[in-house]
């Protein structure tokens, strides 16, 4: 008789065997499950705050046109420059557009505003808060005043408007409407939006 040791001689495992060996196996995976270093939470993203590049203080400067002659004036309280925006942030703005008719310089229009805003270009100049847009009267014109509350002025195309309510005042006429295109060149013309409401001055007339 052999003495070699064949397979089917082994002993089966019993299933309770088998139930300890599954037991064993799953409470050591648990272990190794409950000692795994927890993921550190992810840092939150700080926000960088939104800083300019540099600060002018009591800013003034002058835009001159192909002649050399001044074509815009712009000065400010503060001016805050954004470089990668390309964008300044202007705080109580005064802007002066000035006017010929011909080779005759003519009375310039004035703008001042609460804040405004250069916008990437520099040609629009965003104006906010208590908006005035005036021009002083002479022999032959009027004086002309406009207040709103925003009024974006593009100087290279002589044209400003605004969506807001506006008031113009010429001489002791006046004019609302609910938005404005101005066209401040020579000959001067303008468009009211919405339902506008005139109100005409009687002319005075001397007494004998």
């Amino acid at each position: 008789m052999s003495g070699r040791l064949r397979v089917s001689d082994l002993p089966i495992w019993s299933a309770r065997q088998w139930m300890l060996a599954v037991f064993f196996v799953g409470s050591g995976l648990l272990g190794w499950w409950q000692l795994r270093p927890e993921p550190e939470p992810a840092a939150p993203a700080v926000e960088r705050a939104r800083l300019p590049d540099y600060v002018v203080a009591r800013f003034s400067a002058v835009e001159t046109d192909d002649t050399g002659k001044p074509s815009r004036r712009l000065v400010a309280e503060e001016l805050r420059q954004y470089i990668e925006e390309d964008l300044s942030e202007l705080d109580r703005p005064r802007m002066t557009l000035y006017q010929r008719e011909g080779e005759t310089e003519a009375e310039p229009w004035r703008a001042r505003a609460d804040s405004g805003l250069v916008l990437p270009g520099g040609d629009e100049v965003r104006l906010e808060g208590a908006v005035e847009l005036e021009r002083k009267g002479d022999a032959s014109r009027p004086a002309t005043r406009m207040e709103t509350e925003l009024m974006r002025i593009w100087h290279k195309r002589a044209f400003a408007e605004t969506d807001r309510a506006v008031q113009v005042t010429s001489a002791s006429d006046r004019l609302n409407a609910t938005g404005m295109r101005l066209w401040y060149e020579e000959p001067v013309r303008a468009q009211f939006d919405g339902r506008a409401h005139i109100f005409i001055a009687p002319e005075q007339t001397e007494t004998p």
